[in-house]
């Protein structure tokens, strides 16, 4: 069944749902949305049967919490332009399993479907934060601030890439990396942004003579004031000064730190600044760009990085997603009302654009120990009972089946496990994004609101979600929700 969702919709329809349950739904203190970019049901069996070689044996899958997410965007297409998006065919179960070709129609693409995350409305693909008549449409970030929280993103690509910026930034594009990289930067009041795309290091770490581009840190004359903690810039001529981001009427300067140690310091409590950008010593990718077998960068490389999991060493300057998100965490709990935080597995997606299996399994298991390290956090310096964690993906990318699929058939060819450690079969079919349904996993405070908005069903898999309700229905908690 065709629908598309919009947060004046899911509000009307919770309105009644929580006059029956209310006394059952916590309004979360703490919202953390862990996101692996590209992360199908599928990704996560391959990852997991090489980490662990036993299927639904995460922490996540033991969440009270699971469904899956149909992630289509309100207009599709591939070039953002007017004239080439059209009004989507949504997701249709009997399609998506009797057609082996439907699902590579219309997909979303992360701007899309990040905004309906972040904002809880779907839009067109290629917007940030915007609604499909290009108007901003509030994220989660900024309803944190409202209700004097923290609020951050952390990604492992460059920190103004589409799924970073839903949650911060508005913009008709999300190829504008500039523009969006100076709103995040110079007017967003979050307090933590933490990513790639540090302009004087390469896809290997390896610090190079002259920057390759300032795009993604907004310009050369604003990264040269974040390397002195300024709080005063010029923009186009004119200048800019920083947010406050706590109401005190001072201007708070980013601390920008870019070493692994300096990452790993914040992460173990040892020192904990006000306001800190991470940005790694690296140039998109903390891991997956690095080089090939054959020791050419990635782009020069034979064959493009096609080599099992782990047999090229990661560049040893970068910190994990583990790191950096302890990192954003013992930043953002300095404030007692409570904060949101997005992180982002953000590679898995590039992995899987280019049908890399091991660099696939590398990602995935990077996300998984994150996810571990965050539910531990959460369990020495908070509690379920006041912190919501959600792990999800935007959508699938590289139609990942097991081995010998057939064409015109249902796509549930089983992932062969092969045991910890090794390979398992499997085959990409695109190297493209799907229209197929992601999962969903959630624990904590208010982690059931989701149970009453999964009111569509699947053939195969059950119920699921609307990708705008995961931000609806956080709205929901904090705004309606009234202690």
């Amino acid at each position: 069944m065709k629908k598309i969702f919009l947060y004046f919709q899911v509000t009307i329809f919770l309105v009644f749902a929580i006059n029956i349950t209310f006394a059952q739904i916590q309004k979360p203190k703490n919202v953390i949305i862990m996101i692996g970019d590209g992360m199908g049901e599928n990704q996560i069996k391959a990852a997991t049967y090489y980490q662990r070689g036993v299927d639904n044996s995460q922490q996540f899958h033991k969440f009270p919490v699971k469904l899956y997410v149909s992630t289509y965007a309100a207009k599709a297409g591939q070039k953002g332009e007017d004239s080439d998006l059209d009004w989507s065919i949504g997701y249709n179960t009997k399609d998506a399993w009797d057609n082996y070709s439907w699902i590579q129609k219309q997909y979303t693409c992360s701007g899309a479907s990040g905004t309906a995350i972040a904002c809880g409305e779907k839009t067109y693909n290629g917007a940030i934060g915007m609604d499909i008549n290009k108007k901003p449409i509030e994220n989660l970030s900024e309803v944190a601030k409202k209700l004097k929280k923290s609020a951050g993103v952390v990604t492992s690509v460059m920190l103004s890439h589409a799924t970073p910026a839903v949650f911060v930034a508005h913009n008709e594009h999300r190829n504008n990396y500039s523009e969006i990289a100076k709103e995040m930067l110079l007017d967003s009041k979050v307090d933590v942004i933490i990513g790639a795309g540090h302009p004087y290091y390469n896809h290997d770490g390896e610090k190079t003579s002259q920057a390759k581009t300032f795009k993604y840190v907004g310009d050369s004359l604003i990264w040269v004031g974040l390397t002195k903690n300024s709080t005063e810039f010029i923009v186009d001529g004119k200048k800019k000064t920083v947010a406050d981001i706590d109401g005190d009427i001072v201007p708070d300067a980013w601390y920008l730190i870019e070493k692994k140690q300096d990452f790993e310091k914040i992460a173990r409590g040892k020192f904990v600044p006000k306001r800190l950008l991470g940005v790694a010593q690296v140039a998109e990718t903390f891991q997956q760009r690095r080089k090939t077998t054959d020791d050419k960068s990635y782009f020069e490389g034979k064959g493009q990085a096609m080599e099992d999991a782990y047999e090229v060493p990661f560049n040893q300057n970068i910190p994990d997603l583990a790191t950096v998100s302890l990192a954003a965490l013992n930043t953002l709990k300095q404030n007692k009302q409570g904060f949101f935080l997005m992180i982002e597995g953000g590679a898995i997606d590039w992995a899987c654009h280019g049908n890399q299996k091991g660099r696939l399994i590398e990602e995935a298991v990077d996300f998984f120990v994150a996810i571990d390290s965050v539910i531990a956090w959460i369990e020495r310096n908070s509690s379920w009972d006041e912190t919501l964690l959600i792990i999800t993906a935007d959508h699938e990318t590289g139609y990942l089946t097991g081995t010998d699929e057939e064409k015109n058939k249902p796509f549930d060819k089983p992932i062969k496990n092969n045991g910890k450690g090794k390979m398992p079969e499997m085959q990409f079919n695109s190297t493209s994004h799907t229209n197929a349904l992601v999962p969903f996993f959630a624990k904590g405070a208010g982690a059931n609101i989701f149970s009453l908005l999964a009111d569509e069903i699947d053939q195969k898999k059950g119920k699921y979600l609307q990708n705008s309700e995961i931000g609806a229905g956080i709205k929901i908690l904090w705004q309606m929700l009234n202690n």
